[in-house]
């Protein structure tokens, strides 16, 4: 284990801080429906919400490479299965998760004045440039604020959630979490079909990906919509997305029981191709 770590170069260091920052964003991004509810203003949300998307996006065009990397060189050079660097990486996902979370009082607080500035100059560059000021940073040391006692008293109430999407949000975080690492780690099982493994990492995640979007997005909009339209109240959304936060959080944390099995099935899978 200490030469696992003694391995934790610049490359991998890169990956850890990338895989925070993919998961932070992917987290604090659900502050857009309550933004949303509160302005009544959904697609502006949205809207200035993709800017930060595009962040992970890009941080995530950065982190496959750099593993691939890593995986090539440690082949290369003989050297065994290293499942302690990428259980560190699921790991540095879980405090993204987490902290993430934590921090949706403060961004949603934040962002809320940037929504309706998009809404008057209709240009998000214009809310770029203008967030370059003294006010800005006067305007998010106000809006910081950790999350309520309440917010953890609302995990206890949830018989009247729909713990089948709650329970869809903990397995498709933990794939998405693991799929790309397991077909990486695949290559260490097979090396003469790590090839193979490396390319399936794109349908892998992509089968998360229409998880996420075929089930648990279309949910969320509709129970903004109604949130906005008053049929439900938004005390109920909140405890919703904090039972939410806590499940993506929980799936991050199960990814580390997956991760080894999913690179089996791949390494399996990938010598059928």
């Amino acid at each position: 284990m200490e030469l696992e770590f003694a391995m934790l170069n610049n490359q991998i260091i890169v990956v850890l801080f990338l895989t925070f920052i993919i998961n932070f964003i992917g987290i604090s991004c659900l502050a857009t429906r309550i933004v949303g509810t509160r302005t009544g203003k959904l697609a502006s949300s949205s809207s200035l919400f993709n800017i930060i998307l595009l962040i992970s996006q890009f941080a995530s065009s950065f982190q496959a490479p750099l593993l691939t990397k890593f995986v090539e060189t440690g082949i290369l050079n003989g050297n065994g299965s290293n499942d302690g660097i990428f259980r560190l990486i699921i790991f540095s996902a879980t405090i993204g998760s987490l902290l993430g979370g934590i921090s949706i009082p403060t961004i949603h607080r934040f962002m809320e004045k940037g929504v309706n500035s998009l809404h008057k100059h209709n240009s998000v560059f214009m809310v770029i440039l203008k967030s370059f000021k003294m006010a800005t940073l006067i305007h998010f040391r106000k809006s910081i604020k950790v999350p309520d006692k309440g917010n953890f008293m609302r995990l206890l109430k949830f018989k009247d959630m729909r713990m089948g999407v709650i329970l869809l949000n903990v397995f498709v975080c933990s794939f998405t979490t693991v799929s790309v690492l397991s077909c990486l780690f695949a290559g260490y099982l097979s090396p003469s079909l790590r090839t193979t493994a490396l390319s399936m990492s794109g349908i892998a995640n992509g089968l998360g990906t229409i998880g996420l979007m075929l089930f648990i997005e279309p949910y969320n909009s509709i129970l903004t919509d109604k949130v906005i339209e008053g049929t439900i109240s938004e005390a109920y959304f909140r405890r919703y997305l904090t039972l939410v936060i806590l499940a993506r959080c929980i799936g991050t944390v199960v990814g580390q029981f997956t991760f080894i099995p999913l690179a089996h099935f791949i390494a399996m899978l990938a010598s059928f191709v």
